[in-house]
């Protein structure tokens, strides 16, 4: 039974997917956080812009957070804005990736007309899950919907159902991989073919060229 509980456990953890960042936001420049997801990657999180300035004098908190407003938004592949905030102060957020491939968490912080001062920077705190920890149990058990004991066998089973998925996903990329090595290895052989054959075609051609211009010269 132990044994059990420490494999359950050991795959949790390594099917555990959290992010997190704290970084400084330029006034007037957009930062952004690359990520990859695969198609239908549930992503939630939260996000926090503090006042705090590392490079300016302290200035009060409420004159900061009136002079300035952060946008907080996601762009996937396509360039459509899955989740978008354009007064960002702190708050949860989700998204479901319906699009495979890199999405970027942006920050832009701009100036309100009227700013009372000119911070330089600002710093956001950024955290985000995917997968089977963006999956949370604990309102239906707040709600009696489900025991503990039976959400625990839920999220062990979104566990198995996330690594079956993974598999499939390496296998098709794998098989995807192979395809295309296969595929590139035919052309370079044809590529092979047609660079032999045309050098001797143009030896065969110089050589022939050659022998008519001596034969004209009447030096053969």
């Amino acid at each position: 039974m132990k044994g059990t509980l420490a494999v359950i456990a050991l795959t949790l953890l390594l099917v555990q997917c959290s992010y997190s960042f704290m970084f400084e936001v330029i006034a007037a420049h957009e930062k952004c956080l690359t990520e990859e997801f695969r198609q239908d990657t549930l992503v939630n999180g939260k996000f926090e812009v503090s006042d705090r300035l590392s490079k300016n004098i302290a200035y009060p908190t409420d004159i900061v957070m009136n002079s300035m407003q952060m946008r907080f938004y996601v762009r996937d592949p396509n360039g459509d804005l899955p989740f978008d905030n354009h007064d960002a102060r702190k708050g949860p957020f989700t998204f479901n990736a319906h699009v495979p491939g890199e999405y970027q968490f942006c920050f832009l912080d701009n100036y309100k007309p009227g700013a009372l001062v000119m911070p330089l920077s600002r710093t956001v705190s950024l955290e985000y899950k995917t997968g089977v920890e963006a999956n949370d149990f604990s309102d239906v058990v707040t709600k009696g919907q489900l025991k503990p004991s039976e959400a625990e066998l839920r999220k062990i089973e979104d566990v198995v159902e996330s690594i079956k998925e993974d598999i499939m996903y390496m296998k098709t990329r794998e098989e995807t991989m192979r395809n295309t090595n296969e595929s590139t290895n035919s052309r370079v052989k044809w590529l092979s073919f047609f660079c032999f054959f045309l050098l001797i075609g143009s030896a065969f051609f110089q050589i022939n060229y050659l022998k008519r211009y001596f034969k004209q010269r009447k030096l053969i």
